[in-house]
């Protein structure tokens, strides 16, 4: 990192593009601070008393961080973009003649602005500074804000003299750093509110489109103006609602995002695009139209997006209140890892497929992907699928269901590692189809979290033996096995079925031990008693009923 303290002069004589990065927002020096004194007053008045003082005194601004590389023709503000705009405006008012180019990322209209100002008379900068009746661009409206304080405050100043002194006397530190760690640092300095994330982008250029009036030619501004902030207003707080909802921490995990409304805006755009999610692709994919124009273009999706924000909102809430469905899609949410969990939201929310969500989530409870799930509920081949044909993907299915019922099956089932998982998700499924019974909505936070228990302990089978006993190969069945969570196995040990139901019953206070929510565990310890012939009746019905669930026929 380089550390030096420059003069304006010395800044401006890099003669390179300075570049505002995507990540920040735009230009707001001259937005008005309650009662308090703007930025732009604030160093209007420091520099006209430094520039009246007779010996035109020095004046140290706050240094600038940028991203300076040698072998490139740019430096890239990181922190400064506000001051270096500011004399970009100043130095061009005062009739600067050396070329200053200033590229925005995302904002062709405030550069394209900037460019037109630079090929302006003086006049003509002072008549364009006064043209911001119904100013459609935040950023341009505070450059001509900016342009009309400077011409306030310097109408009458010598400009020569004052532009000299500014190159001269305007000292601050500049500090250079690796392009890598740009954003970070700017994040570190500015906090993370000062970075505009790609749906941020949009909900401004959404924003600004919506409130744009169809008929520019009007000749009723007052009424435009009017209708336009009112307009924009419903739309913002339409958004700043969705965004407050996403924002709850029981939403972010139901649908596992930690992206405020990254998910709704990035899952409207992917399941109609194949090209990268950004700013510009969406702007150009969705908000502009040649024939029927940007404006109905904008509120189109808005619309659509208001649509599927509605759809993530009712599942949630499962509109019916029997939080059947929540429950139905939390489970494929959660069972899912991140790939197939986005193909199938893109697939349900989105796309518009009549997937039959209870055979969908029999599937799923296999480990089988989306991709061969929908192979199998489609019969055809998909663009998720292309490897494999339809046949195999059926065959698959069979096959899942095969590897299933070995594993329910088997006495030793806690034994062998690799067919962990079944008894994982077929336990799983018991515990949320009892919360769906009574309507309440399954706390899915169990699955980081899980394990299996034995309900009798393993160690303490030999209490179980006796002439009729088929202890030694049950024990470690599917019907001696209970969800927990793992933090809950250190208060059950190695201690009897009535300890452990002891425990699991009179610890009604304790607020850590979670597994007191998981309905089917709990009807397994509400047993009078558990021994061999337990185990067994109930190793017999957990197999039927998920004989029955797949509609499995005996041989």
């Amino acid at each position: 990192m380089e550390n030096n303290l420059i003069s304006l002069k010395e800044y401006l004589n890099k003669k390179k593009t300075f570049v505002i990065p995507h990540y920040q927002r735009g230009y707001i020096w001259g937005k008005s601070r309650g009662s308090e004194k703007d930025s732009v007053q604030f160093l209007l008045e420091s520099i006209n008393n430094s520039f009246s003082n007779k010996n035109k005194v020095e004046l140290f601004l706050q240094g600038v961080t940028v991203s300076e590389p040698e072998t490139e023709a740019c430096i890239e503000l990181i922190d400064g973009q506000q001051r270096t705009t500011f004399f970009y405006l100043l130095l061009l008012y005062l009739g600067y003649e050396e070329s200053i180019n200033i590229k925005y990322s995302v904002r062709k209209e405030s550069e394209r602005f900037l460019i037109e100002l630079s090929e302006k008379t003086f006049e003509e900068i002072i008549n364009l500074s006064q043209e911001d009746a119904i100013e459609q661009f935040q950023d341009i409206f505070y450059f001509k804000k900016t342009l009309r304080s400077i011409d306030k405050e310097f109408s009458k100043a010598d400009k020569r003299e004052l532009l000299n002194f500014l190159l001269t006397n305007i000292k601050f530190l500049y500090i250079n750093i690796p392009k890598e760690k740009a954003v970070s640092v700017f994040t570190m300095m500015n906090g993370n509110k000062a970075v505009m994330k790609t749906e941020e982008i949009i909900k401004a250029e959404l924003l600004r489109l919506v409130s744009l009036e169809d008929n520019p030619n009007s000749p009723d501004i007052e009424t435009i103006r009017w209708e336009q902030n009112l307009l924009r207003s419903k739309y913002a707080r339409e958004w700043d609602k969705w965004t407050y909802w996403w924002n709850k921490p029981e939403v972010q995990s139901f649908y596992h995002t930690v992206n405020a409304m990254g998910l709704l805006v990035e899952t409207y755009y992917s399941n109609k695009r194949k090209t990268k999610f950004n700013f510009d692709n969406f702007r150009d994919n969705f908000l502009r139209d040649k024939e029927k124009g940007n404006v109905w273009a904008a509120k189109n999706t808005f619309y659509e997006l208001r649509q599927l924000q509605k759809k993530f909102e009712d599942v949630y809430n499962s509109i019916d209140d029997s939080k059947e469905l929540h429950n139905k899609i939390g489970a494929i949410l959660t069972i899912f890892g991140k790939e197939n969990r986005v193909y199938f939201i893109r697939e349900y929310f989105v796309s518009g497929s009549n997937i039959n969500i209870d055979i969908y989530l029999k599937y799923a409870y296999l480990k089988l992907s989306h991709a061969q799930i929908m192979a199998k509920l489609t019969e055809k081949e998909s663009n998720l699928f292309e490897k494999e044909n339809v046949a195999k993907a059926v065959g698959m299915v069979e096959i899942a269901i095969k590897d299933m019922l070995d594993a329910i099956t088997d006495a030793l089932l806690y034994e062998h590692k690799e067919k962990h998982e079944y008894a994982y998700l077929q336990l799983l499924r018991l515990n949320v189809e009892a919360d769906t019974a009574l309507g309440r909505a399954f706390d899915f936070s169990i699955w980081e979290a899980r394990s299996l228990e034995h309900i009798h302990a393993k160690s303490r089978a030999f209490e179980l033996s006796g002439p009729n006993s088929n202890i030694e190969s049950n024990e470690h069945c599917i019907g001696n096995l209970v969800l927990l969570y793992k933090n809950d196995n250190s208060k059950f040990g190695a201690k009897d079925f009535n300890q452990k139901k002891s425990i699991y019953f009179n610890l009604t206070k304790d607020k850590a031990f979670k597994s007191q929510r998981l309905l089917h565990t709990i009807s397994v310890f509400s047993k009078e008693r558990w021994g061999a012939e337990e185990i067994e009746d109930n190793n017999k019905k957990r197999i039927d009923e998920i004989k029955g669930y797949y509609e499995i026929q005996e041989a």
